[in-house]
């Protein structure tokens, strides 16, 4: 369907795939909301992003947001209810495709190309696996990610175990990692077909059990594998089998989310998370006390970098992007929870704001935590009758 997309496009999104190169710096950039999809453009690349449209799915709190190069096709996952909405037209206009899938709360998608051929991964809430050969028109569940053990042990807050992200080997397809927030590691090398855990890090004092991020590899060694989590980042270095601890919840940086490797220099790492865990202190604090941090030796130190960002950051660093193109070089991006953009060009060494004027850019509620008591009671009121109906499904599962 559709030519090659020629354009780059920056997505940036709490739960997608927000990383892209290209040979031209991109002009483009959608960035989701907890109200919709916000649009920037740019005259050229070091011309300032202006907003030109704020209005793409408004009302919809969206998740993850993903542009097929080959079709054009953007996919968009929201939250709670909608699924998976695909625009064939940059996002002027949107379809459902939901076929076969049981949950509407869509939470992550993966594109692949595998040869000629285009396959969707994507993960909901509750937890499930599903993959598309078709586009998205139709969907395959691969229920067997719900055969692991201790199973009854996953858990999230105010809701139930979803897919956070899924991660593909890069030269190996139907090697797939997903990250169930918060429970497991799961790993499968058949396609989805049979999935085991590898989350050989859990300790039995850990603060969260398994609570999954972000997979990311190495790609010039595919099998160094970098995670992060609600209780740390770890390394391994056997595509999972065992791990390493490199930071944990006493580091400046206690819940990272966010992880990127420059493409130019593997040893040059950048981490983005909050303080600390999501607790009462971030609504009285009124932040989380997110940070920038950048390693140039394959993550075993870390160093600070938010020149130009203020400290402490209002709500939390919710999501980021980086993009890297031959003629722009490497640019990367920063959402929050309050509304602000800010962008680097020189591997964070410095930021500029881009603006302090979309809604909340946040994974989920994150944002109620520094919304007013008056304006979370009415937010929180709204998702219960979904809380109970996911609550019950899960109930059902485990």
């Amino acid at each position: 369907m559709g030519n090659r997309v020629e354009a780059p496009l920056i997505c940036l999104s709490a739960n997608g795939d927000t990383v892209c190169r290209s040979e031209q710096a991109a002009l483009r950039m959608l960035v989701t909301t907890a109200n919709g999809i916000v649009e920037f453009q740019r005259e050229a690349p070091n011309a300032p992003w202006q907003i030109t449209r704020n209005d793409i799915l408004s009302g919809k709190h969206v998740s993850a947001l993903s542009l097929d190069t080959r079709s054009g096709l953007l996919y968009a996952c929201v939250h709670f209810t909608g699924g998976v909405l695909v625009s064939a037209d940059g996002g002027d206009t949107w379809e459902p495709r939901n076929n076969g899938l049981e949950s509407e709360h869509a939470y992550t998608i993966l594109i692949q190309h595998v040869g000629g051929k285009t396959v969707l991964n994507l993960g909901t809430e509750p937890v499930m696996f599903y993959r598309s050969f078709d586009e998205g028109q139709s969907w395959i569940k691969y229920p067997s990610c719900l055969d692991a053990t201790e199973k009854e042990k996953w858990f999230f807050p105010r809701s139930v175990p979803h897919i956070k992200q899924i991660a593909a080997h890069p030269s190996q397809p139907e090697t797939l990692y997903i990250c169930v927030e918060q429970g497991d590691l799961l790993k499968t090398e058949d396609g989805g077909k049979s999935w085991r855990s590898v989350a050989s890090m859990d300790q039995v004092d850990d603060k969260f059990r398994r609570d999954m991020h972000r997979v990311t590899f190495q790609e010039s060694d595919p099998n160094e594998i970098l995670l992060t989590s609600g209780i740390g980042l770890y390394r391994s270095t056997d595509a999972g089998e065992h791990w390493q601890t490199l930071t944990d919840i006493h580091f400046r940086m206690g819940y990272p989310d966010p992880f990127f490797i420059d493409p130019r220099d593997p040893d040059v790492m950048y981490m983005i998370g909050a303080g600390v865990s999501p607790n009462p202190n971030w609504g009285k604090d009124g932040t989380a006390y997110p940070l920038f941090l950048r390693s140039e030796d394959r993550g075993d130190t870390w160093h600070d970098r938010m020149d130009g960002i203020a400290r402490p950051v209002p709500g939390n660093i919710e999501a980021a992007a980086m993009h890297f193109s031959q003629e722009g070089g490497l640019e990367l991006f920063l959402g929050t929870s309050c509304g602000q953009l800010y962008t680097s060009k020189d591997r964070g060494d410095s930021w500029a704001l881009i603006t302090d004027q979309i809604e909340a850019v946040s994974k989920g509620p994150h944002f109620r935590h520094f919304l007013s008591p008056e304006a979370r009671k009415v937010y929180e009121d709204g998702l219960k009758d979904y809380e109970q109906r996911v609550a019950a499904e899960w109930a059902l599962i485990v």
